[in-house]
């Protein structure tokens, strides 16, 4: 096997080409080390081999930790850094104005939270209802595996669409059902007429901020799958330092090997080795 890249894992960099480009990034937390960028679709056809070394640490501090909490941290870092708090997973939770509960910072409070916001409609297994800050438009769709997505409305705060978020929730999934999303290559379904429900839902709630309909646009996104598995079978480094296969496709965060899929957000913090034959 021929070592192809070399370091610490985290959400791949996409872009939302035809299809989209996946490209792993160094995820260490000290940015001068990190290894160069490494484009991942032209391994597809070919056996790979992804060995974690056994060191996982913090991407945030640098600190060596048996298991990460929130995406990559360290125990400490998850109880203090305001991206990982849990309004970061339920927005509607947002304790910034709570003065026994304040913001853990407040630079981040405004740089990130207090921006405009998109509230969408996707379809990745099925519908779902999400929301992501504006700049994240149209990653966040291509990270969830969407096929298509629309935005419906903009609103200035993570909170804000947060709160309508929560609501549409009630009586609309806003969750990604993975395994599905994974077996097919486009699920069936008129996102026009689903975001034409939504919206009368939103005028109904008095939702400020509904998009015109000329920024009402349907993105669509092509992934670089040579074959999608018919069964699928979870590969995981905590049990298995190794996972190798024929890499048949990349959807989501997701590698898709004839062996099974990973998912390789899942393991931010982790140093790993990738090879092929």
């Amino acid at each position: 096997m021929k070592l192809v890249w070399k370091g610490t894992l985290q959400k791949m960099g996409v872009e939302a080409t035809a299809p989209v480009r996946y490209t792993l990034r160094d995820g260490f937390h000290d940015a001068a080390q990190h290894a160069p960028d490494q484009s991942v679709n032209p391994l597809i056809g070919q056996a790979i081999s992804l060995h974690f070394i056994g060191a996982i640490q913090c991407v945030a501090c640098g600190r060596k930790t048996k298991k990460t909490f929130n995406q990559g941290y360290c125990f400490p870092c998850s109880q203090r850094r305001a991206d990982a708090d849990i309004c970061i997973v339920k927005p509607e939770l947002c304790h910034y104005f709570e003065v026994d509960n304040p913001c853990r910072d407040e630079d981040f409070a405004h740089n990130q939270c207090f921006q405009p916001h998109i509230l969408y409609v996707s379809l990745t297994s099925g519908f779902k209802v999400g929301i992501t800050r504006k700049s994240n438009v149209p990653s966040r769709w291509i990270d969830q595996g969407a096929v298509k997505a629309m935005p419906l409305a903009e609103l200035p705060s993570r909170r804000d669409v947060g709160l309508v978020e929560f609501e549409l929730a009630k009586n609309f999934q806003d969750r990604t059902h993975w395994m599905a999303m994974l077996k097919q290559e486009s699920p069936e379904g008129d996102i026009e007429a689903t975001a034409a429900d939504l919206l009368e839902r939103l005028q109904a709630m008095g939702v400020q901020g509904i998009l015109p309909a000329e920024e009402r646009v349907v993105h669509t996104f092509q992934y670089p799958v040579e074959k999608y598995p018919e069964k699928v079978k979870s590969l995981n480094l905590d049990k298995t330092e190794t996972v190798s296969g024929t890499l048949q496709g990349i959807k989501g965060q997701y590698l898709i090997l004839d062996t099974g899929v990973i998912n390789l957000r899942k393991y931010t913090g982790y140093q790993v080795e990738l090879q092929t034959a």
